[in-house]
């Protein structure tokens, strides 16, 4: 009776498969890279960007985004539409925003918006979005009123951000 010995077959293996994936393995190769900032702190504490408080600098590459990730129309409104602007988690007729911008960080690849968010349990959201090459994004939420970027620079070392 011929019997198998598994650790055998095991070591006769395993040398194989090393040499396998060594061989498929790339060392020239490089991660797809679409900015070259690693995270919103980073993006904020390089200043190449323009501050803003006006939605109409948002590109709309970044609207678009944001519309198919909340999977509705992105409408936020900003100073001058405080009027139209209800954060309160009550459904009241004549208002058409739900969002209030607090700033727009934006250059040619890179836009990070700082807003407040209505409804239950009103909070702060920002987005950090790489728009040139494969898009990414990145949400932090809080309960902290971030309105000017010292709260923002804050916030992101608190939660552990460090400068690439």
């Amino acid at each position: 009776m011929n019997h198998i010995n598994g650790d055998n077959i095991l070591k006769g293996i395993l040398p194989l498969l090393c040499l396998i994936f060594l061989s498929c393995s790339n060392t020239n190769s490089k991660p797809y890279e679409t900015s070259k900032y690693c995270n919103a702190l980073d993006f904020l504490l390089s200043r190449n960007y323009t501050y803003s408080t006006s939605k109409a600098t948002i590109p709309s590459i970044v609207i678009d985004s944001l519309s198919q990730i909340n999977k509705e129309v992105f409408k936020i409104g900003d100073i001058y539409d405080t009027s139209k602007i209800n954060l309160s988690d009550a459904t009241l007729g004549g208002y058409e925003y739900k969002r209030k911008l607090n700033f727009v960080l934006v250059n040619d690849s890179v836009c990070l918006l700082a807003y407040t968010e209505g409804g239950l349990g009103t909070h702060d959201v920002v987005d950090f979005i790489n728009y040139k090459g494969k898009l990414t994004h990145t949400r932090y939420i809080t309960t902290s009123l971030l309105n000017d970027t010292n709260k923002l620079n804050n916030f992101l070392r608190n939660l552990g951000l460090v400068r690439c």
